[in-house]
């Protein structure tokens, strides 16, 4: 059950890079469409990298 629950974990938060990752090419009337700011967008960005991964996985393991 553990094993099964860490690669759920790890599902997840390699589709929240994923998707960190393609908003760099996102336009700025794509973001006004799904209500992100440039400022929220650089937040983001800032989290798709392997640090913000490991920071991801751990906050899933503190729930």
């Amino acid at each position: 059950m553990l094993v099964v629950s860490l690669m759920v974990c790890l599902q997840h938060s390699a589709m929240r890079f994923k998707t960190r990752k393609k908003l760099a090419s996102l336009s700025a009337q794509q973001l006004a469409d799904i209500g992100m700011t440039k400022e929220r967008q650089k937040m983001e960005l800032a989290q798709a990298s392997v640090k913000g991964f490991v920071v991801d996985l751990l906050a899933f393991f503190k729930k």
